[in-house]
């Protein structure tokens, strides 16, 4: 089967001692968005296809729960790079050869805010190779702390589908989320198990379609706020991009958390509308978490 396999190293150093802080490496076996297996110091992380099994190796404990596709590096490779180009301050500053990789060398500044008077600038610099246009090393450069990133990224790798499978210890114990949920492959199925009212957004960023629907099974407790929720999980058609809708009944409010991957300038239509037709609605926006 063919595949990518990207192998990644990470190294962050205090420059004022030149100190290494952290050093770790991964690689990920990626068949597809949904297929994948990746493997760092302290975790294996294995997608299937329908769900996702994360593999402490410190506590050999394991987390199955729902395929989530930003888990995957790749993905979430591809993801920075569009928003480079489209988002990003960015410089081209040159070009440069990397292990005979052509790369373009683009730079990026940020300005984070220490206070309302101090600003940090912090500097991100990556090479980005003109063929595949993916990174291939990322410079970051964050007060005192620069961090290194290399990619090594194969696209025409023969693997064997075992390759992919979790290999792990036979007396591993694996905490099932499944037990805990429903998961529905439908807004009708989702509306179906829902308690009030789903609020389904009509302005979402272009290209993104509904992926699947969780949602919790009744805890005995009546004040677990989740006995009252659901989540809508929209992705666009490379699995790059992401919205997580995840709604909570208190009372006669709802409350709405939007967590994703896009910059939050995209979502501010969604938001608009919504508070627009739902007048008894309280929404909060947070990054994405791929775990």
């Amino acid at each position: 089967m063919k595949t990518i396999v990207l192998d990644t190293s990470i190294v962050e150093t205090n420059i004022k001692n030149n100190k290494v802080i952290k050093k770790e490496s991964w690689k990920e076996i990626y068949a597809g968005p949904l297929s994948y297996r990746m493997e760092g110091c302290d975790q294996i992380l294995i997608a299937d296809g329908t769900k996702t099994l994360n593999y402490d190796k410190k506590s050999k404990k394991g987390v199955l729960k729902w395929t989530n596709p930003l888990a995957s590096p790749v993905l979430e490779l591809k993801s920075q790079v569009d928003d480079i180009y489209k988002y990003g301050n960015y410089k081209l500053v040159g070009s440069e050869n990397l292990d005979g990789i052509d790369t373009n060398v683009i730079k990026v500044e940020t300005e984070i805010k220490k206070s309302k008077v101090k600003v940090r600038i912090k500097t991100d610099t990556y090479w980005i190779d003109k063929k595949t246009n993916f990174i291939v090393k990322h410079e970051e450069l964050n007060g005192d702390v620069k961090r290194i990133v290399t990619y090594n990224i194969d696209f025409n790798t023969l693997v064997n589908k075992d390759d992919l499978k979790p290999n792990l210890p036979e007396d591993v114990y694996v905490y099932n989320t499944f037990d805990n949920m429903y998961i529905f492959n439908s807004i009708e199925d989702a509306k179906k198990a829902s308690d009030f009212d789903l609020i389904i957004p009509d302005k979402l960023p272009t290209g993104l379609k509904f992926f699947n629907a969780w949602k919790y099974k009744k805890d005995p407790n009546p004040s677990n706020p989740y006995n009252h929720s659901i989540q809508l999980c929209y992705y666009n058609e490379d699995y790059t991009k992401v919205v997580y809708i995840e709604e909570f009944k208190k009372g006669d409010k709802i409350l709405i958390k939007i967590s994703t991957n896009f910059v939050h300038g995209e979502l501010k239509p969604t938001i608009d509308d919504l508070k627009s037709k739902y007048r008894n609605i309280d929404i909060t926006l947070s990054e994405s978490s791929v775990y």
